[in-house]
């Protein structure tokens, strides 16, 4: 949003959004008025469409906008999408509006001149409504790095710097008139750029100051004759050595600040990554590189702003919903400086709790680089507790502290070998949750408070019996806090499926659920555990494939790639509690799909073009997944995930496949998911789930109950279920009132295909029972 220089009478605002019209994305630049009556409400109904480009990807939008003191309206226009120009945007200024700064003159001044033609130019009686300034710098060009331009009438004469991947956000500093700008990188470089008229900034021959993805398309001395570098690039956090206080992966702009409050930061320019949340203050020199410190640290933020009425410096965390200030935090809060002051453990040679902190183990622990992971938590609140939930993220009440120690085998085929590396500390409260890290002396006999923005080092280790390096790293504060954010829950392996098993507790055997609501953990009572789901680990080969996939995929993947998740836009959702098919994983459409439409999320039988599994291999030319927390790649899971694509997946049939095979048709009426074309009082979507026959009365799923046992003291249920289904037993003794059957194995796991039988006690004189099918 921008508004107009003259808002206060004429009441002109700009938006620059996306828009859907007809199934096809544009980009829309408009102008709106303000009510007549109230000028906090915009006039819905004012709109005049000034640009519709379409837009064939959904990623690298740019979608920026400022009013320059020259008058005119300034415009960042990312690539279109996906990865290596593959739509060819970036070196052209003859085709759309894509990959640039645009520089258009709202109220078609004296002088200006009308646009080019272009479909994507908005006309209103045969008039568009906006004016080239006419010292834009390709109006009137003939040459494009020293090409000669064939079409001169095609020239996008808005352009006023071009080259750009993602130029996510820039501002205009109020004492220089000075244009800053961030450009999200692909591999390698983020940028800051100050945008100079008729600059190129190097997308897609460069990167940065360095090779991009067409660099070999490049003319002779493009960076000689053309190309206006970076004032400042800074690597990925997946990117070996230097200084992990200066690597990120996806760089917000900021403002250059001309507050009076940090006199320490007087003209310089502050910025992030919205990715590793370090947060930078930049200075330039009169010779040299410019000089850039870490200030502070926020994951997620989006956008950078301005208080009008101090010029204080403000920021959008857009996941949380938060606007926030930048201040100075000089005394207004310590951590103590060892783990051995924070009075967690009794007795640190042996990790000994010191009381009221309990241990416990998950299900599936996330990937964390080889390390092993020993976890406590507690609440050392008296008359709190935590509020269960069965698939939901569970409640906590402010001060809960959950701590988590790493060790790091120094050689990999002896887990004795173990090294500490570092302990967590996570604590909630009421503003959320903040955590901090302490590393561990190589005597291992102290651990101290690592600094704000984190640490990365060398653990000199044995691979194979060959001598290794692995690159460690403590996360910041606001690393930290990019993953343990309020949508997934804060603390990531609390959850009903994580502490759904049995485990000992200073000397209290049995599920660990169980143990915490007898001992005053929850406010509300957990179902029992035989009828609660878990999560399965990758080595159950007992499980399903898919069953171990989706445990897999929820642990390391949903937390961000859920329903209101950290990755925006959610391609995705990752939450084992969804159906496949309502994951959007199957055959969907990636954020970023690598410059080819054939690579989507999952294709079953292609690993090649399956996105997810590049992601987290590191293949294919993509990036890694995760961004942060990692830098070894999980083998287990990466096989685990190529079995799912090649052996499982190709199998598996869909509604739509099952519909298609049963009826010939994908869309006849007897094939719809309510209908009952065989009259049996059982409809398609239930007959697909049993894997029975919609066109035959005969054809129907089977219970059997039987009373069993010595003493005919059991009851025995059998049926049997298609891959990839749960199956949940309820039983009554009166038909009225159902209850989840309590015996072992009536979890709801998916299933293998195949019989199930299940057995329990006889309850009372009769004894109903009914299975509840779901898709998985």
């Amino acid at each position: 949003m921008a508004f107009h220089p003259n808002y206060a009478t004429n009441r002109y605002f700009y938006l620059f959004y996306s828009v859907t019209a007809g199934g096809i994305t544009y980009e829309r630049v408009s102008r709106f008025t303000t009510s007549t009556t109230d000028p906090n409400l915009a006039d819905a109904g004012s709109e005049v469409v000034l640009i519709q480009q379409r837009d064939d990807a959904s990623n690298h939008n740019g979608g920026d906008l400022h009013f320059g003191p020259d008058g005119y309206l300034y415009i960042s226009l990312g690539d279109e999408g996906n990865q290596n120009d593959s739509l060819n945007n970036s070196q052209t200024i003859t085709k759309d509006f894509f990959s640039a700064v645009a520089r258009i003159d709202v109220d078609k001044k004296p002088g200006s001149l009308p646009p080019n033609a272009h479909a994507a130019v908005v006309l209103t009686g045969g008039v568009a409504g906006y004016a080239i300034p006419p010292d834009n710098p390709y109006v009137g060009a003939t040459t494009f790095n020293g090409v000669t331009i064939a079409n001169t009438s095609a020239i996008r004469t808005e352009f006023w710097a071009v080259g750009f991947r993602n130029p996510w956000r820039f501002s205009i500093d109020s004492l220089t008139g000075e244009l800053w700008l961030a450009d999200v990188g692909q591999d390698t470089y983020e940028e800051i750029d100050i945008v100079a008229k008729g600059g190129n900034y190097g997308w897609a021959y460069r990167e940065g100051a360095h090779s991009g993805a067409k660099s070999g398309q490049a003319p002779v001395n493009f960076d000689s004759l053309y190309h206006t570098p970076p004032l400042y690039e800074y690597v990925h956090t997946g990117v070996s050595g230097g200084d992990a206080n200066f690597k990120g992966n996806s760089v917000s702009g900021g403002v250059v600040y001309r507050g009076t409050r940090h006199s320490n930061l007087i003209g310089a320019y502050i910025f992030s990554d919205h990715v590793s949340g370090h947060i930078w203050s930049l200075v330039r020199n009169a010779t040299g590189p410019p000089t850039v410190t870490r200030i502070a640290g926020e994951g997620n933020v989006v956008a950078f702003g301005k208080d009008p009425s101090n010029q204080d410096v403000l920021l959008v965390d857009h996941n949380d919903g938060r606007l926030l200030r930048l201040t100075s935090t000089a005394g207004t809060g310590t951590y103590p400086d060892t783990l051995s002051a924070t009075g967690l453990f009794a007795d640190l040679t042996d990790l000994s709790p010191s009381p009221g902190l309990l241990p416990y183990v998950p299900n599936l622990a996330f990937w964390s680089d080889h390390a092993v992971k020993s976890r406590w938590f507690s609440i050392p609140t008296a008359g709190v507790a935590m509020t269960w939930s069965r698939d939901g993220q569970w409640t906590f009440p402010d001060g809960q502290i959950w701590v988590k120690h790493f060790d790091l085998p120094l050689n990999r085929d002896n887990p004795t070998t173990k090294k500490r590396l570092e302990t967590r500390v996570l604590v909630k409260n009421a503003s959320g949750a903040y955590g901090v890290s302490y590393r561990w002396n190589d005597a291992g006999t102290e651990a101290t408070l690592v600094p704000d923005a984190g640490v990365e080092f060398d653990v000199n280790i044995t691979v194979g019996g060959n001598p290794a390096v692995q690159r460690w790293r403590i996360p910041s504060r606001a690393e930290c806090m990019i993953c343990h954010t309020s949508q997934a829950g804060h603390a990531l392996s609390f959850s009903t499926r994580q502490l759904n098993l049995s485990q000992t507790v200073n000397g209290f055997s049995g599920n660990l659920l169980t143990l915490l609501s007898g001992a005053g953990y929850f406010t509300n009572t957990p179902e029992a555990p035989n009828v609660l789901p878990r999560h399965v680990r990758l080595d159950e080969v007992s499980q399903p494939v898919e069953s171990r996939v989706r445990s897999y995929l929820a642990v390391n993947c949903a937390y961000c790639h859920m329903a209101g998740g950290s990755a925006a836009p959610a391609a995705w959702d990752g939450r084992i509690e969804l159906a496949l098919d309502q994951t959007g994983l199957i055959n969907g459409t990636a954020v970023n799909n690598g410059g080819s439409t054939a690579n989507k999320l999952v294709v079953p039988g292609d690993t090649a073009h399956s996105v997810l599994l590049n992601r987290v291999a590191v293949t294919n030319g993509f990036t890694r997944m995760p961004p942060i927390g990692s830098n070894q790649l999980d083998t287990q899971g990466i096989d685990l995930l190529t079995t799912w694509i090649n052996s499982s997946l190709p199998a598996r049939q869909t509604f739509a496949d099952w519909r298609l095979q049963q009826f010939g048709s994908s869309n006849s009426t007897n094939g719809d998911p309510l209908a009952d074309p065989d009259n049996d009082g059982v409809n398609n979507k239930a007959e697909y789930l049993a894997s029975t026959s919609p066109l035959d009365g005969a054809s129907f799923f089977k219970v059997e109950p039987a009373v069993t046992g010595p003493a005919g003291d059991t009851i025995t249920v059998t049926f049997s279920v298609p891959p990839n289904r749960s199956a949940v037993v309820e039983t009554s003794t009166n038909l009225s009132d159902w209850f989840y059957w309590d015996v072992p194995g009536n979890s709801g796991l998916p299933q293998a295909g195949g019989p199930v039988t299940l057995t329990g006690p006889v309850e009372g004189s009769r004894q109903f029972f009914r299975v509840r099918l779901r898709e998985h």
